[in-house]
């Protein structure tokens, strides 16, 4: 009975320091969220200098989709080029 009451008594403790530590985590995503402008995303997004495209494929598709696609795309010129 003792050791049982010690082992619960351990595992009292870790959980209780488990959230503690999530707590501490709430409170520096709080507090970085309050310091962030509104309405902007935190992310430094820049333009695509060479105009590239890539492509995901999910599970569910085919195998065969999987294969390199070409495909005709016009440049800025209007010129014919393969991707």
């Amino acid at each position: 009975m003792a050791q049982f009451m010690q082992v619960t008594f351990s595992h009292q403790k870790s959980i209780e320091l488990a959230i503690k530590n999530l707590e501490m985590q709430i409170g520096q995503l709080a507090k970085q969220m309050a310091e962030r402008p509104t309405g902007t995303f935190v992310t430094n997004i820049e333009k695509n200098p060479k105009e590239e495209y890539k492509v995901i494929f999910t599970r569910g598709e085919s195998a065969e989709k999987e294969k390199r696609i070409e495909e005709d795309v016009s440049d800025k010129k209007g010129e014919k080029k393969k991707r």
